[in-house]
């Protein structure tokens, strides 16, 4: 019985791994980053964009490496002051790691496109004019 409960919630979660799904999230996590750091869209190159590499992803490219990144970006905060946490896999800065590689390489394939689709909107609105690429250069956060 509890075999198949557990089959059963593996099978609603992969089938929630969708492109709409990977959107909504790099959509919340772009909105974190436009409030945390005004302008990151301009230093994110997505051409080289890929989710499922630590230097090439966002946060990789914001802050030259993914950890590094979830710490400057205040998505996971070591302080002393209590907080909220904030799952980098809902923010859409990590694929769901649990059902796979299969799942786990999808799920990144889709996060990728998303969060280039999040840049390529910023900068079209003219958040982020000549954007040029510029590795470890928040300004502000250092």
């Amino acid at each position: 019985m509890l075999g198949r409960l557990r089959q059963r919630r593996r099978a609603r979660r992969l089938a929630a791994l969708t492109l709409d799904a990977a959107r909504a999230r790099a959509a919340r996590g772009a909105a974190l980053l436009d409030d945390r750091d005004p302008g990151w869209a301009d230093r994110v190159d997505p051409g080289s964009l890929h989710l499922s590499d630590g230097e090439a992803c966002v946060l990789g490219q914001l802050w030259g490496e993914y950890r590094q990144g979830l710490g400057r970006a205040r998505v996971l905060d070591f302080s002393s002051a209590p907080g909220r946490f904030v799952s980098p896999v809902d923010l859409g800065f990590q694929a769901v790691g649990d059902l796979g590689d299969a799942a786990e390489a999808l799920d990144y394939t889709f996060l990728t496109r998303a969060w280039r689709d999040e840049v390529t909107a910023r900068r079209a609105l003219g958040e982020a004019p000549n954007a040029s690429p510029a590795r470890n250069a928040a300004p502000g956060v250092r």
